[in-house]
């Protein structure tokens, strides 16, 4: 089964030759994101942040990038208090649709996910002991992108995570672009 996807991801690379020689591709920009997280389950929505570059475009009109982002979330029971946290590493292709001064896009992408969580029981009980989890996700994404000045970018965008553990957020990003 793994050599068949092996093969598959081979011939589309081979395919796709012709359209990487008209790449862009490489470290243009690095920036801040503030997201606002709603974890699934009864979590409460939380703060995340963190840091995003952009990697140019494989085309035109598909851009690159990748982000690293923290946060941390809590639920509160009857005997103890729940807190979970998330350490993501993503990677995403974006179609932006018009050229302009505001380009809309949609795209997806993978993601590498490390969970933490506790449980600290209520009345001396001892908790659970810390627990970690790595997933896999994948998500999608749609938002627009603002070019302020030849050296700032910034954009707004919802993303839907899909592993194990889902998660949707609404995010900003600012980012400042190198070499110009």
């Amino acid at each position: 089964m793994n050599m068949r996807r092996l093969l598959v991801v081979l011939v589309v690379l081979i395919a796709a030759l012709p359209v990487l020689a008209q790449t862009d591709v490489g470290f243009k920009g690095i920036g801040g994101r503030l997201a606002f997280v709603d974890p699934e389950g009864d979590y409460d929505g939380t703060i995340g942040f963190g840091v995003v570059a952009d990697l140019g475009e494989w085309i035109p009109q598909l851009h690159w990038d990748a982000s690293a982002m923290y946060w941390s979330s809590s639920a509160g029971y009857v005997n103890g208090d729940f807190k979970i946290h998330d350490v993501g590493l993503r990677s995403s292709v974006k179609y932006h649709f018009i050229k302009g001064p505001w380009e809309p896009y949609a795209g997806g992408g993978i993601g590498i996910h490390m969970y933490g969580w506790s449980y600290e029981w209520h009345h001396g009980y001892y908790g659970a002991p810390d627990n970690t989890n790595t997933q896999f996700g994948l998500q999608i994404l749609g938002g627009v992108e603002h070019q302020f000045n030849p050296n700032w970018k910034g954009s707004a965008e919802v993303e839907f995570d899909f592993q194990d553990f889902g998660q949707t957020l609404l995010q900003v990003n600012a980012i400042y672009m190198l070499g110009k």
